[in-house]
C-alpha cells in the first residue's frame, strides 16, 4: 500500500482505448465532439476532460474545419460532400481526466489504428489492446446499409476483424469492453430506421458477436452504440453513372465516391450521442473496481493503480458513479449484446 501510494503521488494512472475501423469513417470527428462536449464538465458533474499536448490543437482545428463545411455549404452544395481523407498513420490522443480544480491523476490515452494495421501490424495492435480497457470498432453505416450491404465487407473488413479477435483475444484474462460503433447514421436516424441499423450490425457481425458471447472467461462486455457524426450531413448516394455505381479504380470492391448532402438549408454541425462511449468506458472501469476490490490478487491486476486511486479518492469515484447515470442503452439503435452485469447500473 505504501509503495502504491508513493507511485500514485508521482505519476498518472492510465485508462486506454483502442479504436479500429476503416479510414475516413469519422473516428477523429467523434473525438472532436467528445472533447468539445466535456471540456467544461462531464454530464453536469465535477468531472472534466482536458486535452494534453497536441491533442487540443488537433481537435480544435478539426472542429473549425467541420464548422466551416457548414458555413460554406452554399459553395459546396453542387460538389460531393464526403468525409475528410483518412490517415495511414496511427493517431494518438491524450486527455487529463479528473475533478475540476484539482490536479488530474488519470490520463485517458486513445490510439486510432487505421484499418490495414490489423493485417499489417497485428502484434502492435494487440500489444495496445492488452493494456486497454475498451476497444471501439468503428462501422461505416452507409456501406453497412446501402445496396443490401454490397460494399459492407470490403469497407468494414468484418471477416478480417473477426479473425483477428478469434485468433488473439481469447488468451486475455482481463475484462474488456468492446463497443460496436456505427458512424454517419444521420440518414437512418432521421428516417427512424435505427433498429434496422442495429439488426444489420447484429447480422453482419454475428460470428464476432457469438464469439464475444461464448468467451470462455466471460470477460467481455459488448454493446452497439451508434453515433450521429456530424448531425446536419446525411448520406445521399454512391456516385452512379448509367445506372451503375462507379467503382474505385484502385479497389473495384468499393465505390469511387460516397456522396453526402446537407439535411436542409439550416443544417448545422450538431453531432449526437458522441459522449456515450465515454460514459460506457468510465462506468465499466468503476464497476471493475467495485467487483474486484474484495478479491484476492486485486492489487496484481493491470489496472491496480487505477483501482488504488479509487480506493484513496472517494470523491472522484462517486462523481464517476453520478456520471454513470447518463449512460444510455435505450437510445435508437443501442443494445447491450453481452456483459450487462459488468456495469454498476443495469439500466433501461
Amino acid at each position: 500500500m505504501g509503495l502504491l501510494n508513493k507511485i500514485l503521488g508521482n505519476q498518472k494512472t492510465y485508462i486506454r482505448v483502442c479504436m479500429m475501423g476503416p479510414k475516413a469513417v469519422g473516428k477523429t470527428t467523434v473525438l472532436t465532439a467528445i472533447f468539445n462536449d466535456t471540456k467544461e464538465s462531464i454530464a453536469r458533474t465535477n468531472l472534466i476532460l482536458k486535452s494534453i499536448g497536441d491533442t487540443g490543437a488537433q481537435l480544435t482545428d478539426k472542429r473549425r474545419l467541420l464548422e466551416a463545411t457548414f458555413k460554406n455549404k452554399q459553395t459546396i452544395k453542387e460538389e460531393p460532400v464526403s468525409y475528410m481523407p483518412g490517415s495511414h498513420e496511427i493517431s494518438n490522443f491524450h486527455f487529463d481526466f479528473g475533478l475540476k480544480g484539482r490536479e488530474a491523476k488519470i490520463e485517458i490515452e486513445i490510439k486510432d489504428f487505421p484499418g490495414e494495421y490489423v493485417l499489417d501490424n497485428p502484434d502492435q495492435v494487440m500489444a495496445f489492446i492488452e493494456s486497454s480497457d475498451t476497444i471501439m470498432i468503428a462501422i461505416d453505416t452507409p456501406h453497412l446499409m446501402e445496396m443490401e450491404g454490397r460494399f459492407n465487407e470490403a469497407k468494414n473488413k468484418i471477416s478480417i476483424i473477426t479473425r483477428f479477435f478469434k485468433e488473439r483475444i481469447s488468451g486475455i484474462n482481463d475484462e474488456k469492453l468492446i463497443l460496436l460503433v456505427p458512424l454517419k447514421c444521420e440518414k437512418y436516424f432521421f428516417e427512424k430506421r435505427m433498429d434496422e441499423v442495429k439488426e444489420q450490425v447484429i447480422e453482419s457481425y454475428k460470428e464476432l458477436i457469438q464469439f464475444f458471447k461464448e468467451s470462455t472467461n466471460e470477460n467481455i462486455a459488448c454493446a452497439i452504440t451508434p453515433i450521429l457524426t456530424l448531425g446536419g450531413v446525411i448520406y445521399d448516394t454512391f456516385n452512379i453513372a448509367n445506372g451503375q455505381v462507379i467503382l474505385d479504380s484502385k479497389n473495384p470492391l468499393l465505390p469511387a465516391h460516397t456522396i453526402y448532402k446537407f439535411k436542409d438549408e439550416g443544417a448545422t454541425y450538431s453531432p449526437s450521442f458522441c459522449v456515450q462511449p465515454l460514459y460506457y468506458l468510465l462506468s465499466f472501469v468503476v464497476t471493475q473496481y467495485e467487483r474486484n476490490k474484495g478479491k484476492g490478487g486485486f492489487l496484481n491486476k493491470i489496472r491496480s493503480l487505477v483501482f488504488q486511486l479509487f480506493e484513496n479518492d472517494k470523491e472522484l469515484f462517486n462523481e464517476i458513479l453520478k456520471m454513470e447515470q447518463n449512460r444510455r442503452s435505450d437510445l435508437p439503435g443501442y443494445q447491450m449484446i453481452c456483459g450487462a452485469d459488468k456495469f454498476h447500473y443495469n439500466r433501461h
